[in-house]
This record gives C-alpha cells, structure tokens and sequence, in this order.
C-alpha cells in the first residue's frame, strides 16, 4: 500500500473524532472526554458484537449506548448548574474507569481481548470504515455550513443570545454538540477495534486530545482543521516507518512513538492563535 493511501487510512477515524471536537468547540463546550470516550466506544463494540455476533450492529449498539451515557450526564450536570469543563474532565476519567470495570467483569481480564466472532479481513474492513469515516466527517461539515442547525451550531458559543431572541434554546444546541462529539468518539473506537480484531486498553493513544489539538491549530475552519488531522496522520505513520531506517534503529521506540505529539506541540506553539474577547 503506498504511503499516501496508508496516511488517508490512518486520517478517517481521527478526523472523525475531530469533528466532534469542532462542533463541541463552536458551542463553548469544549468535549475533554474524547480521549476515554474512543476506549469505552471500542469496549463496547467487542462486547456488544460478540454478544450480537454482528460487527455493525455491535458498532450501532456501542455508539447508542455511549451516547445515552453522555446524554444523562449532560442533562443532570445541567439541571444542577454544574461547571462543564469540570464535568468534561470527569468524564473522561469516568469513561476510563468504567472500560476497565466491564472488562474485568464481563471477560475476567482487564487486559487485551480477542475472539474469533470478533476476527474481521483487513483487505474489508480498513477500506469500509475508511469510506465511512470520510462521508460522516464530510455530512457533519456539509451540515455545519449548509443547514440552519448548523449555523445555529456555529453561533451558539458566540452569539447564543441572537438565538435566544428568536426563541430558539442555545442549551438545546449544547446538549446536541456533546451528542455528536460522543457519537462520534465511540464510533471512532468501533474502527480502531475492528480494524485490530481485538480490544486494546487505551487504544484511543492520544487520538482524543490529537483531535481537541487540530481543532485549535485549525482555527475552527473545517478545511484547516482537516489538513491539520492529515499533518498529525502523516506523523504517525513516519512515527512507526522510520523504526526501520537504519540511522534510527538504536533510538528508543517510545520517543518514535511521541512523534506526532511532538509535532503537534510545536505547531500549537509556533501557529499564532486567534485571542477571543
């Protein structure tokens, strides 16, 4: 497979994080749980499959149930006047531990699980959730910029009173921001189990907060933000291909593997940001 296809491939699930993290950032609500949200997303697409024995059902399954979950907390923290940033965190923190407690529950391992109702052809399913990624990402941006629920999306943060004065609920748009950014988190770790025909702790490996990164190094353009998700796939993909360079076999993995995070902090860095009053 050549390098370009590869890089795209790697793209499709953290662009689609990422534009949940677009739309959460439009209203003010910036969603910090992504990162645990991809792993409990993943969890679920392994139990509810074998449960199932249906991969896209048990994809359905996990991204409902993650979004009922985000759905109940947002509602109460609401209710309650509770800080969301606050409660973002807590999420995410939240998300981490209940993986690991359905783990340990359900399959008696809080480790790696693999099945071979849970075993899926790689020349199939990389294609497949590559297209779908793609065509989500590309509605939710097509939504953002042609649809008034979109233009309502895009003003919530800044101007929630214009809609207020027309009798439009801005609290609703939030509560929908947050439903796109979980539906979208879960679904992402639905891929990234497939792809591996396995469950992996802590495979969302920093996708999360990779894509809160290039929302920002993005300037809320969709387009930037794209370029800044192909930036970000493109270093992860030489972060594993030039381990088998020779000038680089004798540096340590871990600091290969911090490649795209790195770049991703030199570029927060040196990218002047846009200061809001």
């Amino acid at each position: 497979m050549s390098i370009p296809f590869s890089i795209i491939h790697i793209a499709a699930p953290l662009l689609l994080v990422t534009m949940g993290a677009l739309i959460s950032e439009y209203v003010g609500r910036m969603a910090m749980f992504l990162e645990c949200m991809i792993n409990l997303g993943a969890f679920l697409c392994y139990a509810c499959t074998l449960w199932t024995k249906n991969l896209v059902v048990g994809m359905m399954l996990s991204v409902l149930l993650c979004t009922l979950i985000v759905i109940c907390i947002e509602r109460i923290a609401s209710r309650y006047k509770a800080n969301m940033f606050l409660i973002s965190l807590s999420m995410n923190m939240f998300f981490a531990a209940l993986a690991t407690l359905l783990s340990a529950t359900l399959f008696g391992t809080r480790g790696v699980l693999y099945h071979d109702l849970f075993r899926f052809d790689a020349t199939i399913v990389r294609p497949v959730t590559t297209i779908v990624c793609y065509a989500l990402s590309l509605a939710q941006i097509l939504l953002l910029k042609c649809t008034t629920t979109g233009l309502a999306l895009r003003i919530t943060g800044s101007d929630s009173d214009v809609l207020e004065a027309r009798g439009i609920s801005a609290a609703r748009y939030r509560t929908l921001s947050w439903i796109f950014a979980a539906a979208n988190a879960a679904l992402c770790g639905c891929v990234l189990a497939a792809r591996l025909s396995s469950y992996v702790p802590g495979m969302a490996s920093g996708r999360g907060w990779t894509a809160l990164a290039a929302v920002f190094l993005g300037k809320k353009h969709p387009l930037l933000v794209a370029l800044a998700v192909l930036i970000f796939s493109a270093a992860e993909y030489a972060s594993f291909s030039v381990q088998n360079i020779a000038v680089f076999k004798n540096m340590p993995s871990s600091i290969l593997l911090a490649l795209p995070y790195l770049i991703a902090l030199v570029l927060i860095i040196a990218v002047p940001q846009k200061h809001e009053k």
